[in-house]
């Protein structure tokens, strides 16, 4: 991870050089000329106008938001009227290493926010990406589980992205019950986004949190339907064409990939192995487990596997 970048904004000229010495003896790199969008943005304000000025601040700032911090200029009973500030953090004085030591607490919060899922707060694709290239070389104790929902568009049409977003955090809330009863600390699950969802066990743990997370999964999904449709056994919407379309209760495929074979060496090909199960997961009907049990595997040339 890159040393986050700071930007100093209305800061009194007195204290310039000490922020940015302490900045820099806090792991953090005060803002160049570069044009580098900064983690953290540090704001001198007043308790009259202090509202104001970090209003007009936000709105010069672009996606991804960098966190600010918003500093008081005078006595602290002049600031405390800032305190409602659309800032992410407040001081009452401008200490250098005060600051320094707020914005590395900002900055590192911050990019850990932006690995993890808003909707879930799971860690998403950089954290299990990084974390399966450090177990891969272990051989034989890493065993990844990529977890699935079929027919969940028809799902989020037929009732919405609110309901939908409701699924996938019990979804998210049921693995993690999985995974905390059936594996030994040092699993991690992640969100990838929309309803693929990922654990990383050790192989012995794989099948019994696999069939495990399924067999709830069978017995509360129903639950999450309205009456009349839980009743039918799932839900009608219509196509762009005006066709009508039929959807199942939503299902869940778990596959499982892990680095035993010895021609897996790198995180890429488990990710190749687990898109090929689950593809082969949806063509069977309801809530299945597919492990890959092949001893060798065969890459192609595109990085596939047959």
């Amino acid at each position: 991870m890159s040393a986050p970048i700071v930007r100093l904004d209305l800061c009194p000229p007195a204290l310039q050089q000490q922020v940015r010495e302490a900045l820099l003896a806090a792991g953090l790199l005060p803002e160049s000329e570069l044009g580098v969008a900064p983690d953290v943005v540090v704001v001198w304000v007043s308790g009259d106008d202090g509202a104001t000025q970090v209003a007009a601040l936000r709105e010069g700032l672009t996606p991804p938001m960098p966190a600010v911090l918003a500093v008081g200029i005078g006595p602290p009973d002049d600031f405390a009227s800032a305190v409602a500030l659309d800032a992410d953090a407040c001081l009452s004085e401008g200490e250098p290493q005060t600051i320094a030591r707020t914005c590395a607490l900002l900055a590192w919060s911050r990019q850990r926010f932006l690995q993890t899922s808003p909707l879930t707060g799971l860690p998403g694709n950089a954290v299990l990406a990084a974390e399966i290239e450090r177990r891969l070389p272990r051989r034989g104790e890493l065993a990844v589980l990529a977890f699935d929902l079929d027919t969940f568009k028809g799902y989020n049409d037929r009732y919405g992205y609110e309901r939908g977003d409701a699924l996938l955090r019990w979804l998210a809330a049921l693995l993690r019950n999985c995974l905390s009863s059936g594996a030994q600390p040092g699993w991690l699950l992640g969100h990838l986004g929309g309803d693929d969802f990922l654990a990383l066990v050790h192989p012995d743990e794989a099948e019994t949190v696999a069939r495990t997370a399924i067999a709830r999964f069978e017995a509360e999904i129903a639950t999450h339907y309205d009456p009349e449709d839980r009743a039918a056994g799932g839900i009608w919407t219509v196509s762009r064409s005006g066709e009508p379309v039929w959807h199942p209760l939503v299902s869940l495929t778990v596959a499982q990939a892990t680095n035993e074979a010895d021609d897996i060496t790198h995180g890429g090909q488990l990710a190749a192995i687990l898109a090929e199960l689950k593809q082969y997961g949806k063509t069977l009907a309801g809530s299945r487990y597919v492990p890959d049990r092949r001893r060798t595997h065969l890459w192609r040339p595109d990085g596939t596997c047959r």
